[in-house]
């Protein structure tokens, strides 16, 4: 039994200003801003506040689509934006393109858990320490859509998960954005992965990083120790900078244990 640790969310490239962790623990998951063409209706301006009223885009006073882009700032345009849902932790399905993220996700098998964090600034600080804020247990095999797969296949699959963001992008661009030559020079495969219940957003962000070089943040001793990640240095275990995917062999048992006891 597996978990892959995959950061997620919106972050300093994407929004600002990144919302944050109360002293509670209580937070908003806020997606990235769709870069592209997408079927997605869900926008800033039509997420609700988990805490408190009015929407996420109540929170922000920006945000880029893809990270070369312009800015937006004009607050109806933020209210308007479209957000890639991935995870959609309603659907619970996940898709991914970044290569070090396919590699261990298309390994996982049905009972093993994809558990998501990201950078949040805390009560008392601003730096931006690395939170577990969900999950979701594998419900089947993940499937992996190189760029050479045939496009029936593509199509069928991404037609079994309507929800996924990356079916979204398929259904209004016409292509997965990383198979298109089009939109870019490193055509990639793309990971789906079917989600079930246990799963869903955390009520309470769980802290997993305790020390900071420079822009790297390192998991803390006890969260390692109690989800045993494969990957360490001398500093431990690397969760950015830029996040990177963490494989944990860890039981999915012992992994929601770890869950009730702090969130």
């Amino acid at each position: 039994m597996t978990v892959v640790l995959c950061g997620v969310g919106a972050d300093t490239g994407n929004v600002r200003p990144v919302p944050g962790v109360d002293a509670e623990g209580r937070f908003e998951y806020v997606p990235i801003p769709e870069k592209g063409a997408t079927a997605e209706t869900a926008t800033y301006g039509s997420l609700d506040c988990r805490h408190g009223e009015g929407t996420l885009a109540d929170l922000l006073d920006g945000v880029r689509p893809g990270s070369d882009g312009e800015w937006v700032t004009e607050p109806a345009a933020i209210r308007d934006c479209s957000v890639h849902r991935d995870p959609n932790f309603e659907a619970l399905t996940y898709g991914e393109h970044r290569p070090g993220y396919v590699a261990k996700l298309r390994e996982l098998d049905p009972g093993d858990v994809v558990a998501f964090y990201g950078g949040f600034p805390g009560p008392d600080s601003e730096y931006k320490h690395r939170y577990l804020f969900g999950y979701f247990t594998v419900a089947e095999p993940p499937v992996v859509l190189d760029p050479e797969t045939d496009r029936a296949d593509v199509e069928a699959t991404l037609a079994e998960h309507p929800d996924n963001a990356h079916a979204k992008r398929f259904a209004r661009h016409g292509d997965l954005y990383y198979h298109d030559p089009a939109f870019t020079d490193r055509p990639r495969p793309v990971v789906i992965v079917p989600g079930e219940a246990p799963g869903g957003v955390l009520d309470r962000a769980i802290r997993l990083s305790d020390r900071r070089r420079g822009p790297n943040y390192y998991m803390s001793e006890a969260a390692a120790a109690a989800l045993a990640p494969a990957s360490a240095t001398d500093r431990g275990t690397h969760l950015g900078g830029f996040k990177p995917a963490v494989r944990c062999d860890v039981p999915a048992e012992a992994f929601l244990a770890f869950v009730d006891e702090r969130s």
